[in-house]
C-alpha cells in the first residue's frame, strides 16, 4: 500500500502532483507530511538493515530495545510485551519463545506472581541490542552533521516535531494511536 501513496519519487514531486490534481486543497500540511513519511520510511529501512545484520526481525529488535531501556534487571511481563507489540497474547508468546530459542532472552519467574514469568534480556541479547543502538545512534548523529547545534537548529527541529506530533496525537483517537504513551512502543 505504501507504494501507492508514496511512489519512488521525491516528496516534493509527489506533493506537486497532488497540487496539480487537487489545487482546491491546502497543501502545506500534506507536503510536510509526505516529507516526514519519507524520512520515517528511510529510518525504518535503516533499522531493518541493522536487524537483518544481527539476524533479527525488526519487531524482535524493537522488543530487545524495550527490554534494554527498561533498566536492570532488563525484563518485562508478557502482558507488557503484547501491549508493546500491539498483538494478541498468543502472538506475543510466540515472539518471546523465538527470542528465548535464539538465546537473546530468557524466561524467569516473576517475583511478584509465583504463577507468572518475565521475559528477560540475556547476555547475548544485551550484546546485540547494544550493537544495534550504537549503530542507530551513530547513523542518527551523522544525519544531523549538516545542522548547526550552536544556532539552536537541533532544538528548533525537536520543538517543531514535538508540536507536529502533538497535532497528530490530537486528531488520532487514543484507542487507535500506535504511539499512545501508556505503553513503551518506541525505540
Amino acid at each position: 500500500m505504501s507504494d501507492l501513496l508514496f511512489p519512488a519519487a521525491s516528496p516534493e514531486a509527489v506533493a506537486q502532483a497532488w497540487r496539480n490534481e487537487r489545487p482546491d486543497l491546502d497543501h502545506h500540511g500534506l507536503a510536510i507530511t509526505l516529507r516526514i513519511r519519507s524520512l520515517a520510511m528511510l529510518i525504518d529501512h535503516h533499522i531493518e538493515v541493522i536487524a537483518d545484520d544481527l539476524e533479527l526481525g525488526m519487531k524482535d529488535l524493537m522488543l530487545l530495545f524495550a527490554l534494554r531501556r527498561s533498566g536492570p534487571p532488563y525484563c518485562m511481563r508478557p502482558t507488557d510485551v503484547f501491549r508493546l507489540l500491539k498483538v494478541t497474547s498468543g502472538a506475543a508468546t510466540y515472539r518471546a519463545d523465538k527470542l528465548v530459542e535464539r538465546g537473546v532472552a530468557n524466561r524467569i519467574p516473576d517475583p511478584r506472581d509465583r504463577r507468572g514469568q518475565l521475559i528477560q534480556l540475556s547476555e547475548e541479547g544485551m550484546r546485540l541490542v547494544d550493537v544495534a543502538i550504537t549503530r542507530l545512534a551513530e547513523s542518527s548523529s551523522k544525519c544531523l552533521d549538516s545542522l548547526d547545534s550552536k544556532e539552536g537548529e537541533l532544538d528548533q527541529i525537536g520543538h517543531l516535531l514535538h508540536s507536529l506530533e502533538a497535532g497528530w496525537m490530537e486528531i488520532t483517537p487514543l484507542s487507535e494511536n500506535p504511539l499512545a504513551r501508556s505503553d513503551d512502543s518506541g525505540l
